[in-house]
């Protein structure tokens, strides 16, 4: 087993995703956005605005933990990473200012494998995180 010693109170390293992602995580990333609109007066100066359609996009990348098996779910699977919760936070909606539905996750929307001649295989993924839609019980349309 692995082991690294830190000092100081930064978070430092990730939490094993490679049951959740088929990779040992390199990195991972979580982009928060809304959407705006503003009110303009009678000659075009906003005079007010709003900010709608919290989300955040997530991204991580790494290399393939075990040959073979690959990426673990596929696009538009639901996706629990573990470092979602490190240390008390929670990195999917932190930052957004809502109070999000309890059954909200990541949802896939992209993925990468990457062999090489000299080199592990490496892969990624992308996601989208909409903290107002509940992702436990997809319906699925054919």
């Amino acid at each position: 087993m692995s082991q690294a010693t830190a000092y100081g109170a930064a978070q430092f390293g990730l939490a094993d995703e490679s049951s959740a992602t088929g990779l040992v995580i390199g990195s991972l990333s979580w982009s928060g956005s809304v959407e705006t609109v503003e009110l303009p007066d009678h000659i075009g100066c906003a005079i007010g605005f709003a900010t709608y359609n919290a989300k955040k996009d997530v991204t991580g990348d790494g290399i393939i933990a075990t040959k073979g098996t690959g990426l673990v779910g596929d696009l538009g699977d639901a996706l629990t990473l573990a470092n979602t919760t490190e240390n008390g936070r929670t990195r999917n909606s932190e930052g957004l200012g809502v109070t999000p539905d309890a059954n909200a996750a990541v949802i896939i929307t992209g993925n990468t494998i990457s062999p090489g001649q000299t080199a592990f295989e490496s892969g990624g993924f992308s996601g989208i995180y909409l903290p107002f839609v509940a992702t436990n019980a997809p319906v699925t349309l054919s």
